[in-house]
């Protein structure tokens, strides 16, 4: 029976790195939606909204419960601790900011079992004004893996729970700047 479990566990793993290397990129995850909102009332809202009001449970990820920022997020450089419900904390450091255009950001000190698989994470914004008052939103989320087993374990089990994640969140910003520009539009 010993041997046995030896020989599965063995053929997993190695399954496992076989797909990591075959797979050698960071594992990321993109979504794009087009929003029915000028891109500059776009950019002012999603760059420093409140994580909280967008980041609800998903599967075996927890919610976002609050941030510490000392001031108001849009400026490059800035960082704050995100806590979620489950008690893990998070730090949170904005990189870029190209008015009505991008952001980026940097994830790390991870205190969850993310600490496990995950240097960090890299997300990224890309807006684009489409005319008619409408914007395409590109949000790109890298996990940069600890080693080659994280990343297969990030491929294999994380990247779509996040993805799902992710979707969700840019789903209520969309539905929030629509039915706020649709207020103003019906003024």
């Amino acid at each position: 029976m010993t041997a046995f479990l030896m020989t599965i566990g063995l053929t997993m793993g190695f399954a496992g790195i076989a797909f990591a290397q075959s797979n050698k990129k960071i594992p990321q995850t993109k979504i794009i939606m087009t929003i029915n909102a000028p891109i500059d009332n776009a950019f002012n809202y999603i760059v420093p909204v409140e994580l909280s009001r967008i980041f609800k449970k998903h599967k075996n990820l927890p919610a976002i419960i609050k941030t510490d920022e000392k001031e108001k997020w849009f400026k490059a450089g800035l960082t704050r601790t995100v806590y979620f419900e489950d008690g893990s904390t998070s730090k949170e450091t904005l990189l870029t900011v190209v008015p009505h255009t991008s952001f980026s950001y940097r994830i790390e000190d991870f205190t969850s079992q993310l600490r496990f698989l995950a240097k960090r994470i890299e997300g990224d914004w890309i807006f684009n004004d489409l005319g008619n008052g409408q914007t395409k939103i590109e949000w790109t989320y890298k996990i940069v893996p600890k080693n080659i087993f994280a990343r297969g374990a990030v491929n294999l089990f994380l990247l779509k729970n996040v993805n799902g994640l992710l979707t969700n969140a840019l789903t209520i910003l969309k539905n929030d700047l629509e039915k706020t520009d649709e207020k103003k539009g019906s003024r």
